[in-house]
């Protein structure tokens, strides 16, 4: 089935982009989140229908629901960055590929234009990027690779969100997202309300930053955790309850 500008094989587990002839073996979660998207297409999903599946295999946390959504929209690329709709709180919705239509500029025939023409032309093209540039606001904050919400048991919600200096190559990140994800859902109730985390260029250092209220004030904690083994393990469920992650 066309999926944007690829064709999705199903009974494979194989997403190929036709333009540039890639093909992506799917991990399980993103199979079987394309898969139920693909079927139910143009209408939502919920969650819990996309992390149980068919019920063959464990369920999939919310942050490896995340994660599998923003590995496929990634594969799918920029121009079809719109076609796997999140609806907050609900789920997903995949939307039709047919006539959609992908932006494009166009541009005067430069060729059949006297010079001073084209002097013109990028003249005024240089004048405007130089204008819209200067406006633009440098202190607006990175944006996180990955953004995913944990409900707890009290009905409280943690929201979680994972930065990366590069859409690429983030499989350890994703992965101690996941169990700090795990961890804090596990938490009854907790004083945090956003967590941020991110792993240092060389990837040794894990930083955690953890944001709430506390009696009415406003708390905030970071951890910062070291790991210089093969394979790296940073954090795992007796650390968590060390540590005391949920406040």
């Amino acid at each position: 089935m066309q999926v944007g500008g690829c064709w999705f094989d199903r009974e494979r587990g194989l997403l190929v982009e036709q333009a540039r002839d890639e093909s992506w073996q799917l991990p399980r979660a993103e199979l079987q989140v394309l898969s139920l998207l693909v079927e139910h297409q143009g209408k939502l999903v919920s969650k819990h229908e996309l992390k149980t599946g068919d019920g063959a295999h464990p369920p999939l946390t919310d942050t490896s629901l995340a994660r599998a959504v923003f590995m496929i929209r990634s594969f799918l690329g920029p121009q079809y960055e719109g076609l796997i709709e999140t609806v907050k709180g609900q789920g997903y919705l995949l939307h039709c590929t047919q006539g959609q239509k992908l932006k494009s500029l166009r541009y005067p025939r430069l060729q059949s234009l006297p010079w001073w023409s084209v002097l013109l032309v990028f003249g005024f093209m240089l004048a405007i990027s130089g204008f819209y540039l200067s406006r633009i606001d440098h202190s607006v904050p990175t944006q996180p690779l990955l953004s995913t919400d944990l409900p707890l048991a009290s009905g409280q919600h943690i929201r979680l969100h994972l930065y990366a200096n590069s859409k690429t190559n983030n499989t350890l990140l994703f992965e101690l997202g996941d169990r700090l994800g795990q961890g804090l859902s596990r938490c009854g109730h907790s004083d945090w309300s956003e967590v941020y985390s991110s792993l240092s260029h060389d990837k040794q250092v894990l930083n955690i930053t953890m944001r709430g209220y506390k009696l009415g004030q406003s708390v905030i904690r970071n951890l910062k955790i070291s790991d210089f083994r093969r394979p790296k393990e940073f954090i795992d469920v007796n650390w968590l309850q060390e540590v005391g992650i949920c406040g």
